[in-house]
């Protein structure tokens, strides 16, 4: 701690209090201190900020512990409280510790040394207690509003929570309408969820896991589950966590790449090419095939090729067949 202790001192007894703070000095020279010893000091002491220690007396002339523990956890629900009195019980102890009393010193000299320990060990969980719940905090913002799914089930499949980013993206009304379906029930093919389930229980986790899951309207999503298996803090169970993202427009993207490969394959296939040195006739300009037969040039190019012919003449050939229409007003051929 790089500031000094603030402590609130509960004790209608000035010498005890004086005990107490000679012993809590030796930890805390520094230690700022407001001492409480009637209602009314009590009741300003209540109304400031938290501080980051209590010490209170147990017997008291006006109240007891137990009631001023109430009301000091009511107040400040994360603040340590230890109890230095010189009467009680082994009751009150655990009465007292059950409504979030941190520990309990008596006031005997064999243990007053105790106190610094109690007070250190109970500012130290106060720490962990507030750093856990900050933790829990933001892993509670991040879980509903991560934009992929996130779920915790069990080994059988049993949702124990999923967030909203998942709901939506199966198309459900809500929450709980998810949380009453069974994961393997959601599982296009449930062979999957029983292959996903072996390769958890084998390996501990599935890092990519892609297959199909039936929405809330029938229709299918394709899906790409990211797991592992862990112990749940509070059961020791072991559950399965994970988070989902939703990878149709992908697989969409991947079948139209493969259908357009596909075609292009089929049509390469179709596609006949003419290589090589081909045999033609000087003279009337057949080209022999692969069998000998000597065939029209177009007939050739047709079979070996997409090419397809249409007949004309070229204006030589009119002239030399046909001179009678070659150059007269109106023909084409000229």
């Amino acid at each position: 701690m790089n500031y000094p202790l603030r402590l609130l001192l509960i004790d209608d007894n000035p010498d005890d209090r004086s005990l107490a703070l000679r012993e809590l000095r030796r930890e805390w020279p520094n230690v700022e201190v407001v001492q409480v010893y009637d209602p009314a000091a009590f009741d300003a002491a209540i109304a400031l900020d938290p501080f980051d220690l209590v010490i209170t007396d147990y017997q008291l002339q006006w109240t007891n512990g137990i009631t001023l523990l109430k009301r000091i956890k009511e107040r400040w629900e994360d603040c340590p409280v230890v109890m230095f009195t010189g009467s009680g019980s082994e009751e009150i102890a655990v009465q007292a510790m059950k409504l979030g009393l941190d520990d309990y010193v008596l006031k005997s000299p064999k243990h007053f040394a105790r106190l610094s320990s109690a007070a250190r060990l109970a500012l130290k969980l106060a720490r962990q207690k507030r750093a856990a719940r900050e933790a829990e905090i933001k892993y509670a913002n991040l879980f509903e509003a991560v934009p992929i799914g996130i779920y915790r089930m069990t080994p059988a499949g049993k949702f124990l929570d999923v967030n909203p980013a998942l709901v939506a993206m199966l198309g459900y009304p809500d929450r709980k309408s998810l949380l009453d379906v069974n994961a393997a029930e959601l599982h296009r093919d449930k062979a999957e969820f029983q292959r996903w389930r072996e390769d958890m229980e084998r390996h501990g986790s599935v890092p990519t896991f892609e297959t199909q899951l039936r929405r809330y309207d029938g229709a299918s999503s394709w899906i790409e589950n990211l797991g592992k298996a862990v112990r749940d803090a509070k059961t020791r169970a072991i559950c399965y966590e994970g988070s989902i993202e939703d990878i149709s427009a992908r697989k969409h993207a991947e079948k139209e790449r493969e259908d357009l490969i596909a075609q292009l394959r089929e049509s390469l296939a179709k596609v006949k090419t003419l290589s090589g040195l081909l045999p033609i006739c000087a003279s009337c300009k057949k080209i022999r095939d692969d069998n000998g037969y000597w065939n029209q040039i177009e007939i050739y190019i047709q079979q070996h090729s997409e090419a397809e012919f249409t007949h004309s003449f070229c204006p030589e050939c009119v002239q030399t067949l046909y001179p009678e229409i070659f150059g007269k007003p109106g023909s084409k051929f000229k």
